[in-house]
């Protein structure tokens, strides 16, 4: 069984229309609705942009990529975006290969996902 995947909200120098959280943990089949859950019950009506650190996420199979697709969804329809931050290199390698890295924002860390985010002039 791996450890569960934990969703921590991250202080950080945004708009109120921005969610920075950080996911530490693997993010499998035996714990990926559950994050949905946690990201869902995150966001505020004024969240607009969603940046994930995902540094911390040592392992993603198909069903994490799936809600992570999920979750990108949901900001979608509220016209938002999503930005992945820190993906390590096998989790940018799986991005990548499946074309899914040109479906989400993707910065190399968290600092460098927080700038793109505040280059944004105004909410989505």
């Amino acid at each position: 069984m791996t450890a569960a995947v934990v969703l921590t909200p991250v202080s950080a120098p945004v708009a109120d229309h921005v969610l920075v959280v950080a996911l530490d943990g693997a993010l499998d089949y035996t714990n990926a609705e559950r994050l949905r859950r946690d990201v869902e019950s995150a966001l505020g009506e004024q969240h607009r942009e969603l940046v994930l650190d995902l540094s911390g996420v040592g392992f993603c199979d198909s069903t994490g990529i799936r809600i992570l697709l999920s979750v990108r969804k949901l900001m979608q329809e509220r016209d938002g975006a999503v930005t992945l931050a820190g993906l390590n290199a096998r989790l940018a390698r799986i991005f990548r290969i499946t074309g899914l890295i040109s479906a989400f924002t993707v910065a190399p860390s968290l600092e460098e996902a927080l700038d793109t985010v505040s280059g944004r002039s105004t909410p989505r």
